[in-house]
């Protein structure tokens, strides 16, 4: 198992803005319209907690990392929000439900991708969201964009936008919405463009 120690998080540190910060704004803001005030929210790779503190002062807010390191920055950095030091497959995370997950570039470090979001969806409360950003790899464009930019050893699990979602709908999910994670701020592109690009978030619903 990959150490996510200090020194793996340096470079994503250095590089939380303008791109990241964005990103998570945008995020934020779909969290925020789906899902009531005062509902629970996990953030799964939560890192050192620069999304969840986003949303901690609106939600009862949870986050949950594999590195030792991140789990004690984020709880410095959200003092009311839950934080768990466990990995996803190691752990049978908690005694309830939660109305929504967010995964921001988590996914793809998957070695059973479709086991844990198995392991995701029991989690979620009917009815309830899976927001997703990660790398894919729809197209011969997308994967030298991928490979030039955005290489990472510990990335196992590189899917298509359409091998995703088919999971996801084999797991009890419906996809609701889409943007390219690349450009995220942008409105939605054409299916053929949105293929080009070498990151990806959807939004989907636990079917009931």
């Amino acid at each position: 198992m990959h150490n996510y120690s200090e020194q793996y998080f340096d470079h994503i540190e250095s590089g939380y803005y303008p791109f990241s910060f964005v990103r998570d704004k945008v995020i934020t803001r779909f969290v925020r319209k789906l899902i009531p005030r005062g509902h629970k929210i996990l953030d799964l790779g939560c890192g050192t907690g620069r999304f969840i503190s986003l949303l901690k002062d609106d939600y009862e807010t949870y986050g949950m990392d594999i590195s030792e390191w991140a789990v004690s920055e984020a709880r410095k950095r959200n003092c009311s929000t839950t934080f768990l030091n466990h990995s996803l497959e190691q752990s049978d995370m908690f005694s309830f439900q939660f109305n929504g997950i967010v995964a921001i570039n988590v996914i793809e470090h998957f070695a059973n991708p479709e086991a844990m979001l198995e392991k995701l969806h029991s989690n979620i409360k009917p009815g309830g969201y899976l927001f997703i950003h990660m790398p894919v790899a729809s197209n011969r464009m997308s994967k030298y964009l991928l490979n030039r930019f955005y290489h990472d050893e510990t990335h196992v699990f590189i899917p298509s936008i359409k091998q995703l979602n088919a999971l996801l709908d084999k797991i009890g999910f419906s996809m609701i919405g889409e943007r390219s994670g690349s450009f995220i701020f942008l409105p939605p592109f054409s299916r053929r463009v949105l293929e080009m690009t070498p990151a990806y978030f959807g939004i989907y619903k636990k079917k009931q």
